[in-house]
């Protein structure tokens, strides 16, 4: 087996790996926000409903609008990068935000409508990250999917989604309880960050 090919081997499992941790934060982000939201609202339903409904509108958001890009780039997994470099900048300016909004919201509570109110101010801090964790989709599918399309787009799909079920489980059960949510916010954010020195370097 020649270098190149063995490099090319390594270079697409560094990007599974990279897809796998980007799947993890998305659910250390998801569940850490969900509790945010909670403290915010004062109810699980409408905290989880918040949530849920505005990444996966950014997951259609992010995808669509990106899907052009993915397939003219030469370099996905630099614009992959970025992506996660803005998911990591994102997560540690989100922390503020999310502390100035309880004020926002009490001082709607006697407008009419207030409850859509809120879910739209909470949409609109969230939707953003959403949105890039859902580009990182058209583009992963441009740097690791080559010639067995089925067999490609399913092994990424596999993996983001390992990578969410531990994020999950380990945010629940680990993270929050040793670390508190904004802590563990920012270790999510420092792997977000730590991704692109990994994939400039092996860029094939």
């Amino acid at each position: 087996m020649g270098v190149g090919v063995i490099d090319r081997l390594v270079n697409r499992k560094i990007f599974l790996l990279a897809f796998a941790i980007s799947g993890f934060t998305a659910l250390v982000y998801e569940i850490v926000w969900i509790r945010y939201l909670q403290l915010i609202f004062g109810s699980t339903i409408y905290a989880v409903s918040t949530l849920l409904s505005t990444f996966m509108a950014g997951y259609v958001l992010g995808a669509f609008l990106f899907r052009n890009l993915a397939d003219n780039t030469k370099k996905p997994s630099l614009v992959f990068s970025i992506l996660q470099c803005a998911i990591g900048f994102y997560g540690l300016l989100i922390i503020p935000m999310f502390k100035l909004l309880p004020t926002l919201y009490i001082s709607l509570l006697e407008v009419p409508g207030s409850q859509f109110l809120q879910f739209a101010l909470g949409f609109l801090v969230i939707i953003i990250p959403a949105t890039l964790f859902g580009a990182t989709w058209p583009v992963m599918n441009k740097a690791y999917i080559k010639v067995k399309v089925g067999k490609d787009a399913g092994m990424l799909y596999s993996l983001n989604s390992i990578g969410a079920v531990l994020g999950s489980l380990t945010t629940g059960f680990l993270l929050i309880p040793s670390l508190g949510l904004m802590r563990t916010s920012i270790t999510a954010s420092i792997l977000n960050l730590d991704q692109p020195l990994k994939l400039t370097e092996n860029e094939s």
